[in-house]
């Protein structure tokens, strides 16, 4: 019989300010793909940016199943991949996250050999080294992550608490992660780090308990913020906005995305005041109001 899968992997935000390379939250927009055995292989892509999406052996989601595979001495048979995507590349919702895990899941799929959360990290990791969006889209929710000095990722996984709404605004320009880690200062003073100590506590203390006028605060940073404002027009502006309904604001992982909790109901005002300063910049923006993702990686077996 004919193997046939789907499953989903939703995007992610990481940092929410202060807790750099620490903090993620999986948010309910999705990559999502099938696959079935084929005598011939092909890929197909549809949705958000597909024509950025490789439909070759470039693909990534690809890339990582065959890595999985080789390094597991298995050969993957030949599969057709139908690929709908609503995460956009290369904005800082975690896509690269989102492909990575995809990848992993069509090897464990394709040949029964479901890994230990582990292993999904350990293969993950020969592309994307940030535990914060992968543990994301692996598990859903909020999510604090570190990695131990023996490679392991530690992961708690957290649920934030009701009563606050959030919303993302994609301005129509692209920052890769590699130019926006490049001008990241190698050393730090002292006071920034205990800033931002203080503050990731302080965040995971607030989304997890509710309590949303410590938020604006804690979501603040010294670490990422500060030195990738020049390459984004507007965003010193935007992370000193003082609109109703705006709890807290942060660049969305490496950028060029902005990402903010709201109250309930006010994402549409917020994400609007937000697209006028980037206007005001001469950059088109999009808001889109969205909620948290609580399943992460969903499988659906044929």
């Amino acid at each position: 019989m004919t193997k046939r899968f789907s499953f989903r992997i939703p995007a992610s935000t990481s940092n929410l300010g202060s807790g750099f390379d620490a903090l993620g939250l999986a948010l309910n927009r999705y990559l999502s793909v099938s696959i079935v055995e084929s005598a011939d292989f092909s890929i197909e892509a549809r949705g958000v940016t597909a024509d950025l999406i490789p439909i070759d052996a470039q693909n990534l989601i690809l890339r990582v199943a065959n890595s999985v595979a080789g390094q597991r001495a298995w050969k993957l048979p030949p599969f057709r991949m139908n690929i709908d995507n609503e995460i956009p590349l290369g904005c800082g919702l975690g896509s690269s996250a989102a492909a990575i895990i995809a990848g992993i899941t069509c090897y464990e799929l394709l040949t029964r050999d479901r890994l230990a959360d582990q292993e999904i990290f350990r293969y993950a990791f020969e592309f994307e080294s940030h535990p914060d969006n992968l543990a994301a889209a692996l598990y859903g929710g909020l999510v604090s992550a570190a990695t131990s000095a023996t490679g392991e990722v530690l992961v708690a996984r957290l649920a934030v608490a009701p009563g606050a709404g959030c919303v993302v605004i994609i301005p129509e320009f692209e920052l890769s992660t590699e130019k926006a880690r490049a001008v990241l200062p190698r050393n730090y003073d002292r006071a920034d780090v205990v800033f931002n100590i203080q503050r990731a506590a302080l965040t995971t203390a607030a989304l997890t308990t509710g309590k949303w006028t410590l938020v604006r605060e804690a979501m603040r940073d010294r670490i990422h913020q500060p030195h990738r404002t020049p390459m984004i027009p507007g965003l010193n502006e935007i992370l000193d906005l003082k609109v109703p309904g705006l709890f807290g604001i942060a660049l969305s992982g490496a950028g060029p995305t902005v990402f903010a909790f709201t109250e309930t109901g006010a994402e549409q005002s917020v994400g609007l005041a937000i697209c006028k300063v980037f206007g005001e910049h001469g950059i088109r923006s999009a808001a889109h109001a969205l909620s948290v993702d609580t399943t992460g990686r969903t499988i659906i077996e044929g």
